[in-house]
């Protein structure tokens, strides 16, 4: 099995006010791995979410959090959960078996946008799933003042997996689940957590 990872980037916001808005949402809507969140009547589908066992980063400009790996499981769920309680903008950020990285952007708990550069990884799927799929790199530039020709590189489909060659020059990974790591410090938010 690979490499499940999952972070949330929340600019403008404190550690101690994402740590709180973390343990809300645990409180409300987690539920122990294994049983169903419908059958529980819960809104949102989070399995496993320990606030004590996240890590938070705080930056200059906002904070991250590395959730509790390989218990957590909420991927948009967690996102939407997260940016609603709070009424704040949440990066989701994943690496999913090791396979492949993706985001979901979700601003006040609205879907602002998503990326996954294999969307039929699962198997076949629709035209508009596709696109759907393609992240805006404008929408990424407007919401963590960047310059879109210093990420639009990395929003590109993989075809056959992973391909051999970087986004940009200064990056330290190939298209491959890592790269979410150089997408995040073009972001302004460097991944920086020690692996356990």
């Amino acid at each position: 099995m690979g490499l499940f990872l999952q972070i949330a980037i929340m600019p403008g916001c404190k550690k101690e006010e994402v740590s709180a808005f973390v343990k809300v949402v645990a409180e409300k809507y987690s539920h122990p791995f294994g049983t169903s969140a419908k059958l529980s009547g819960m809104q949102y589908d989070i399995a496993d979410l320990f606030p004590e066992e996240c890590k938070y980063k705080q930056y200059e400009n906002g904070t991250s959090i590395l959730f509790n790996n390989r218990r957590c499981v909420g991927y948009g769920d967690l996102a939407e959960a997260i940016s609603k309680e709070s009424g704040k903008v949440v990066l989701l950020l994943y690496i999913y078996d090791g396979d492949y990285w993706a985001y979901e952007l979700y601003d006040n708990g609205e879907k602002i946008d998503q990326f996954d550069p294999i969307p039929d990884y699962f198997g076949e799927v629709s035209e508009e799933v596709i696109q759907m799929s393609k992240g805006n790199a404008d929408i990424i530039a407007k919401y963590f003042s960047v310059n879109k020709a210093d990420i639009e590189k990395y929003l590109i489909f993989w075809s056959y997996g992973r391909l051999n060659n970087k986004a940009y020059e200064d990056d330290e990974f190939e298209y491959c689940d890592w790269q979410m790591a150089d997408f995040m410090r073009k972001l302004g938010y460097p991944y920086g957590f020690e692996e356990d």
